[in-house]
């Protein structure tokens, strides 16, 4: 029981620490037009080993973590739990899955799907702001 604790305890910490990740979409949304930044919806579930993996190794790896602060607003969103607000067509059925979502266009820009090495997301954040038409990453 304590090791569960432990574990949550320093996936919340993990998350307020990324200045960028924000629970709210709504909120979200309007800090990222404001920063001309894309949004990147991080769907997720808590059984999910594959999650875990991203949460505990990728998202922490120095090069990430800069990129994703300093390129993206991240939302996390528990396919299990989405907000009523969502909209259907950005929901998903499979985690982790990653949708960049261009809040200017109110579009999905690109998307990546499955667990995945820190180099080769790394790959696949640069490919994706890329995308952003409104800012160089």
């Amino acid at each position: 029981m304590m090791r569960v604790l432990v574990l949550i305890l320093t996936f919340s910490f993990t998350l307020m620490a990324q200045d960028r990740w924000y629970p709210d979409l709504r909120e979200a949304l309007k800090v990222a037009r404001e920063q001309n930044k894309p949004v990147m919806l991080y769907f997720y579930e808590e059984t999910c080993s594959y999650c875990k993996y991203m949460e505990d190794v990728v998202f922490v790896d120095p090069a990430v973590s800069k990129f994703m602060r300093e390129n993206l607003i991240v939302v996390p969103i528990d396919v299990e739990d989405p907000p009523s607000y969502l909209d259907r067509s950005l929901r998903v059925f499979g985690t982790p899955h990653f949708t960049f979502y261009d809040p200017f266009k109110n579009k999905v820009i690109f998307e990546i799907i499955g667990m995945q090495e820190a180099d080769d997301f790394l790959a696949f954040l640069r490919k994706a702001c890329r995308k952003f038409e409104r800012r160089t990453c």
